[in-house]
């Protein structure tokens, strides 16, 4: 392969390379400039066996997470990121747990504070980071890499300077430059395209959470001197023997603005049970009540005295006898609302409950209820509706349907671009030798004048213009570029031989002359039976070479016309030589010694006639 072809392939590689950095930035460029990834070392061993410390996970965010999933979500508590399994869900948050840890993680996150799910899993490559990570180790891998990119530097620096030491790109190296250009660029937004049409339009908006509450009250007649006030509150025992009316409110609300149109139902109930026995009487408080709107207050009274009597009524008909009884207010609800356009039913029911001893009624709490008077309930819908999907890309977040416009139009313009360029190139290319040979060997030309070339003991001509760079690239050097007129010769000197091969652009495209072949500086030496080649249809006046002193000139008689040479006529000899004599003077003289060096009688005055 010539170093052409080398270059050309090095544009191809680069343009390669590009293609494969906006791959990887699309699907592995990180969360914190725009990426889809976020890279995560593992410090620990809650996810032993199959996580140990310093593997790399990379975790990339996901439309939906299940029980089994292992994601890195922040936790607030602790102000860290933490890589662990899914294991349950609570309704729209997620129950945690490390694959070594025996107990559950004390905070469960909802979905927007999970970061992403596992996608690649590298052992003991975050061992690697972080010590590259590390300030004193960072210096020395820049350092050598700087050392490296210099040493490149300078070793591709003479090659790529013209005359006087100044950089210089030719005109073949500038149209492949364009070319890679617009082929990179229309590679680059085809890629893109692919990208946005892989990703869909539009995604399901988010999940509409809602939170109900409610909220107990109860208040009795109270006898001064047994409570602080008349009155008993919220939170004390109450004595049937002092009082037997229990007033009990209840406050039910849905905060926010999330659900729009709630209407729904309550009651209330008071229930008395033994739990060992699994004895229970049910007395009515409020029947069933509509309400509308996000909250409601209600009111009930609880005859205290007739709950002692149902219990001492059993007792005596049943033999059962318990030190202890439950006493429970229920209170249910139950709505309907719409959340953005989406159906939302759910309902709610909260209970008070109270130990009696057959002395006094005192509040009594579950171990995992804080507080035994107020109870929250969160609520989650799916959304029906829809949302832009957006991409980051470089840091901007663009909807997806402008993405796909954008690459759709920048891969038409630089599609069409790249075509019309190439085309243009094969058209000129195809109608001149001299511009394809630009276009293919720009990077190995360089243009020389004449008093450039070395003295050269041989001169062989070669038969192509690839045979010429083949040789080139044998010997690790340029190919010397000489334009004479419509000539145009090119040389690669080695080993005290220069190798040739030249083409004439004429009137009528590509025409050569023989007599021009020869034209070979006197510095190079003569020609040492050189290789004959055949050239196209000659237009050329009548010329009679005249040896004068071993000096070589060539007289022109006055011509009104050049005569076309017909197919069945014999074609002129240029080789016929004669010593001038004063009575046939010369009409017109260009003295061509400078160009021909003949002073050795074995050298050879070579023309070139195409058939």
């Amino acid at each position: 392969m010539i170093k052409a072809s080398k270059t050309q392939s090095s544009y191809l590689t680069a343009g390669v390379l590009l293609f494969f950095l906006l791959i990887f930035w699309l699907t592995l460029a990180p969360a914190e400039v725009g990426g889809p990834l976020t890279y995560v070392i593992v410090n620990g061993n809650s996810m032993e066996p199959g996580f140990i410390l310093g593997d790399l996970v990379l975790v990339r965010e996901d439309s939906g997470y299940g029980v089994g999933d292992a994601v890195v979500y922040y936790d607030p508590d602790i102000q860290q990121y933490v890589f662990h399994r899914i294991v349950g869900l609570e309704l729209d948050r997620f129950i945690m747990q490390g694959d070594h840890n025996s107990w559950l993680d004390s905070y469960h996150p909802a979905r927007n504070e999970i970061v992403g799910k596992l996608w690649v899993h590298i052992p003991k490559l975050g061992r690697v980071i972080k010590w590259a990570r590390t300030p004193i180790n960072t210096a020395v891998i820049v350092g050598l890499f700087g050392v490296l990119l210099m040493m490149d530097m300078f070793k591709k620096a003479p090659q790529s300077q013209g005359k006087g030491g100044s950089p210089s790109i030719h005109p073949g190296e500038r149209s492949q430059l364009f070319l890679v250009g617009l082929g990179v660029l229309t590679i680059l937004f085809l890629a893109l395209g692919i990208y946005s049409f892989t990703r869909p339009l539009d995604l399901p908006a988010e999940n509409i959470s809602y939170q109900q509450t409610g909220e107990y009250y109860y208040s009795a007649t109270g006898t001064p001197g047994v409570y602080d006030t008349d009155v008993v509150r919220s939170g004390e025992p109450i004595f049937p023997r002092l009082t037997c009316f229990l007033n009990i409110g209840y406050t039910y609300a849905i905060p926010g603005a999330n659900l729009q149109g709630i209407a729904g139902s309550y009651k209330m109930y008071a229930r008395i049970l033994d739990a060992q026995s699994g004895w229970q009487r049910t007395i009515p408080l409020t029947p069933d009540t509509a309400f509308s709107g996000a909250s409601y207050f209600n009111m009930a009274t609880l005859d205290l005295c007739q709950v002692e009597a149902l219990v001492n009524l059993v007792e005596s008909e049943t033999g059962l006898k318990q030190i202890a009884y439950t006493l429970e207010i229920v209170t249910q609800a139950s709505f309907v609302a719409g959340a953005n356009g989406s159906p939302v039913q759910d309902s709610f029911s909260q209970t008070l409950v109270f130990t009696y001893d057959k002395v006094h009624f005192y509040l009594s709490a579950a171990d995992s209820q804080s507080d035994p008077l107020f109870l929250s309930k969160p609520g989650v819908v799916g959304s029906l509706s829809s949302r832009v999907n957006t991409v980051s890309l470089f840091g901007l977040t663009l909807p997806v349907w402008g993405l796909r416009f954008f690459s759709v139009l920048g891969f038409v313009i630089f599609g069409l671009g790249l075509a019309f360029a190439a085309v243009s190139l094969f058209q000129d290319a195809s109608q001149s030798e001299e511009a394809l040979n630009r276009l293919k060997y720009g990077a190995l030309l360089v243009n020389i004048h004449e008093q450039s070339l070395e003295p050269s003991a041989s001169v062989i001509d070669v038969s192509t213009m690839d045979d010429l760079a083949r040789l080139a690239e044998r010997n690790g050097t340029m190919i010397l570029h000489m334009p004479r007129g419509f000539l145009h010769f090119y040389f690669v000197q080695s080993g005290g031989v220069t190798y040739r091969y030249f083409i004439s652009m004429g009137r009528k495209g590509v025409a050569a002359d023989e007599a021009a072949a020869a034209e070979i500086p006197a510095s190079m030496g003569t020609v040492n039976k050189p290789n004959r080649v055949k050239e196209a249809d000659v237009e050329m006046p009548e010329e009679m070479p005249i040896l004068i002193r071993n000096r070589l000139i060539y007289t022109y008689p006055p011509q009104k016309e050049i005569p076309d040479l017909d197919e069945s006529e014999e074609k002129w000899d240029f080789q016929q030589v004669r010593t001038w004599t004063p009575s046939n003077p010369p009409e017109y003289v260009f003295d061509a010694s400078e160009a021909f060096d003949l002073s050795r009688q074995d050298a050879t005055l070579l023309h070139k006639v195409k058939i």
